[in-house]
């Protein structure tokens, strides 16, 4: 009887291993093209998601200030100013102004704007000052419930239903009282009346430290220094639309210089342009509102 001999592996021959190698080629290729194919969708998502989100974070401060534009309280009078200050960024009664891209700021704009957009002021007194009347007012002050913490030289608006008046806080932080200096109030003001914080905001687009197009707004009750609202903003255009004498729209949106009388406006048309910072994912998108003065209309 002949026994059955047994040879042990020796090892692979080249074209097993060419052909594993191959089969290990094609593998890692095929996990790098889906690795590189969610990497893209993943950036491209990204980069739209920031683009989305800096354009309705740019639209949602413009539409708020918008909406308020004018808005002094239950004063229903003509705004007694008691600052000095009367350019176009104190004057409350005409709530807003535009300049379109061939128009100049006026010169207590001292920044600059991107080419080819537009800008606009907005001025209201919508938000609260945080201080309560305790008592009714002197013809230069009115105490308060507790500390204002209101700081010295900040513009304020003092309203009831009789009038309402702008001025700049002369008393400390620290007072129970706010008081305007070297003038007084058209009126006594009850302690039903409005202590509100006047806000003058201009909107416009620059270029960043980065050289990225930005929405910047002027505060000019706060420093008045440029604060970037929202990078990616390359382009602001604006149309107006003025009221009859009902205060509901009349005729088409215009361009801020066919505007006469700005207190006749009453609706206003923001176009915003966003685009990605991102330079591998370029992508551009527009955002359009049509934003009523809540103030003047019917």
């Amino acid at each position: 009887m002949k026994l059955a001999s047994h040879s042990s592996q020796s090892g692979l021959s080249l074209v097993e291993l060419m052909i594993a190698m191959l089969l290990g080629l094609l593998l890692i290729g095929g996990v790098l093209q889906v690795f590189l194919s969610s990497k893209q969708t993943f950036s491209s998502n990204t980069a739209l998601s920031r683009v989305q989100e800096n354009g309705r974070f740019a639209m949602t401060f413009l539409t708020y200030d918008l909406r308020n534009a004018g808005y002094k309280g239950e004063c229903v009078s003509e705004l007694n100013n008691l600052t000095g200050l009367t350019d176009a960024r104190y004057t409350l009664d005409m709530a807003l102004q535009g300049w379109e891209s061939g128009q100049s700021i006026p010169n207590w704009f001292s920044g600059t704007r991107r080419s080819g957009t537009d800008a606009i002021l907005v001025k209201h007194a919508a938000a609260a000052s945080g201080a309560t009347p305790s008592a009714a007012s002197s013809t230069d002050s009115i105490s308060t419930t507790a500390a204002t913490g209101i700081a010295q030289g900040t513009l304020l608006v003092l309203s009831d239903p009789i009038g309402c008046d702008l001025f700049r806080n002369n008393s400390a932080a620290s007072n129970s009282a706010v008081s305007v200096n070297g003038a007084s109030f058209g009126h006594i003001y009850p302690s039903t009346s409005d202590i509100l914080k006047f806000e003058s905001t201009l909107y416009f687009v620059n270029n960043n430290s980065a050289g990225s197009p930005s929405l910047y707004r002027i505060r000019y009750n706060s420093g008045a220094s440029a604060e970037e609202v929202a990078e990616g903003i390359q382009d602001l255009q604006i149309k107006y639309a003025v009221g009859n004498v009902n205060g509901a729209v009349s005729g088409d949106y215009v361009d801020a210089s066919s505007i006469s009388d700005w207190s006749t406006v009453v609706s206003a048309q923001i176009t915003l342009t966003a685009v990605s910072t991102d330079n591998a994912n370029p992508m551009t998108r527009t955002f359009t509102s049509t934003i009523g003065l809540r103030n003047r209309l019917p």
